[in-house]
């Protein structure tokens, strides 16, 4: 009985740091935002190459919270250049592993 629960325990560890191994970004609140911009950004990998992609987005309204989500969860990283919450504008750059490919949903509420 012993040897089920550490057999369990040890699935559950390798669950639960398969599912952290992406670098999605979160900035701000979602909660009563409205959903202003969305976008899915995806770029193939290409062989000992870095792929980086930039997304500006410029509204009227004040940005609450900001989500990227790396939908293929790999270990590209979403990183916020200017602007962003309380502003009216966002610069997000997109930068991939070596290697790697880009597949990002990018949700701005304001």
């Amino acid at each position: 009985m012993a040897v089920i629960i550490k057999v369990m325990f040890l699935v559950l560890v390798i669950f639960a740091l398969d599912f952290c191994t992406c670098n999605s970004l979160q900035v701000g609140t979602t909660v009563n935002g409205q959903l202003a911009y969305v976008d899915t950004v995806k770029l193939s990998s290409i062989p000992l190459k870095v792929r980086t992609k930039n997304v500006f987005f410029n509204g009227n309204h004040t940005i609450k919270g900001i989500m990227v989500l790396d939908m293929a969860k790999t270990k590209a990283k979403a990183s916020l250049t200017s602007g962003g919450v309380g502003s009216t504008f966002a610069n997000i750059k997109m930068k991939s592993e070596r290697g790697g490919e880009i597949n990002f949903q990018i949700q701005i509420f304001v």
